[in-house]
């Protein structure tokens, strides 16, 4: 378009910043599309993906995560399933992060027939859990309906400096 248009000089320096603005925009929905979707998980499904997330926290240096997985290496689970399960993690590992003041982690996956179970673990400080059921954040609050969609329960057992593990279960995501 640019050599098929008569520009004029003054108008040649606008041109120009719109085609880079236009540039930025669209490197920044790249950015904000593979934030929603990690290529992981499209490629090569949500056992690689947690992985790599649990792999990348680790090597920010944040938090050590360790990671297990049984039954997954060759499980079908469904696109929408397994993103959801990869966002309910990741948002167990930010709270983690934000509140758990401990520097390791554990992250278990298993699927069993048909089955998935969740457990994130940490030795941090713990917290009373009536307390997360009258005040939730958006990221509880996420994870509860992410949970909730997949037809799934939820288990925390948590208490003031006893750590925090929180199991959730899911029949035939």
């Amino acid at each position: 378009m640019k050599g098929n248009v008569i520009i004029t000089a003054g108008n040649a320096k606008a041109f120009e910043r719109s085609l880079d603005m236009l540039d930025s925009s669209m490197k920044e929905l790249q950015r904000v599309a593979q934030d929603m979707m990690p290529e992981t998980l499209v490629r090569y499904g949500l056992d690689a993906a947690v992985k790599d997330l649990c792999s990348d926290i680790t090597h920010s240096g944040v938090l050590r995560v360790n990671y297990q997985s049984i039954g997954l290496e060759d499980a079908e689970i469904e696109q929408i399933a397994a993103i959801t399960i990869y966002r309910i993690i990741e948002e167990l590992l930010n709270n983690i992060i934000k509140h758990a003041d401990v520097k390791t982690a554990l992250v278990q996956v298993s699927k069993t027939n048909k089955r998935i179970s969740i457990t994130v673990e940490d030795n941090g400080k713990g917290f009373n859990t009536a307390v997360i059921r009258g005040t939730k954040g958006i990221g509880w609050y996420n994870i509860e309906s992410w949970v909730e969609f997949l037809k799934g329960k939820v288990d925390i057992q948590s208490g003031p400096g006893k750590g925090t593990s929180v199991l959730i279960e899911f029949k035939n995501p």
